[in-house]
C-alpha cells in the first residue's frame, strides 16, 4: 500500500470551501450526465453511524456513482479496450470536514484496482502534524 499526503492551503475559509466543493461536484455531475454516457448516480442518501476516520462513527451523505468513459477516450483506445474496462465506480462518504472516496473497476479489473482518497479540511494553515493519524511507521519525510 502506498500512502501519500498532500497539504493544500486554500485562499478561503473551510466553510467557504465546503460550499464551493458541493457546487462544483453538482455542476460536474450535471454537465457529464446524459445520453447513456457520463455519470450514473446509483445511490445518493444520508447515512448515520458509519465508521470512517479512526473507526469513529460519522454521519453524512453517501453516493455511489458509475463513470462511463467510453466517449471520453480516443477511438483507438475504444477499439482495444476490453468490455467493462472504461467503467469506474465511485463510492463516497461525505462527512465534512472528512471525506472518503473509493474508486474501483469491478467489471474488468475486479479486486486488482482500488484507490482510496481521504481528505480532511482543517483551518490550521497546514501546521497540524499527522492529521490523518497514520501509524508512525508509514510516515516518511
Amino acid at each position: 500500500m502506498i500512502i501519500k499526503e498532500y497539504r493544500i492551503l486554500l485562499p478561503m475559509t473551510v466553510e467557504e470551501y465546503q460550499v464551493a466543493q458541493l457546487y462544483s461536484v453538482a455542476q460536474a455531475s450535471k454537465n457529464e450526465t446524459g445520453g447513456g454516457e457520463g455519470v450514473e448516480i446509483l445511490k445518493n442518501e444520508h447515512y448515520d453511524n458509519y465508521p470512517l476516520l479512526e473507526g469513529q462513527p460519522t454521519s453524512g451523505q453517501y453516493t455511489h456513482k458509475v463513470y462511463y468513459l467510453e466517449s471520453k477516450v480516443p477511438a483507438f483506445v475504444k477499439a482495444i479496450a476490453p468490455k467493462g474496462s472504461l467503467e469506474f465506480h465511485e463510492k463516497a462518504w461525505n462527512a465534512y470536514p472528512y471525506c472518503r472516496t473509493e474508486f474501483s473497476n469491478p467489471d474488468y479489473m475486479k479486486d486488482n484496482f482500488y484507490l482510496r482518497l481521504e481528505s480532511l479540511h482543517i483551518a490550521d494553515g497546514g501546521n497540524s502534524p499527522n492529521v490523518s493519524h497514520h501509524y508512525r511507521s508509514c510516515l516518511t519525510l
